[in-house]
């Protein structure tokens, strides 16, 4: 994946966020939204970990939905 942008971040917790991205380049528009941990090497600066998935704009839809029905679960 090439040229991402970071549209979003979300903190998991003190020592981790999750940063949703976008790429701008490459063959196939793609959605990255990975963990970055502070726990690193680079303490106090997050790096990108293995957490994470990638996923096509095209199947953004659907996991939107996935989330959506997760939250109304977890909200019963």
């Amino acid at each position: 994946m090439t040229d991402l942008r970071t549209v979003a971040t979300v903190r998991k917790n003190n020592m981790e966020e999750v940063r949703v991205s976008v790429s701008t380049g490459g063959r196939y528009p793609l959605v990255d939204m990975r963990v970055f941990s502070t726990t690193g090497i680079k303490r106090g600066e997050p790096t990108a970990t293995r957490a994470g998935i990638c996923v096509p704009r095209d199947q953004l839809p659907a996991l939107i939905k996935a989330l959506q029905a997760a939250e109304r679960e977890v909200s019963r």
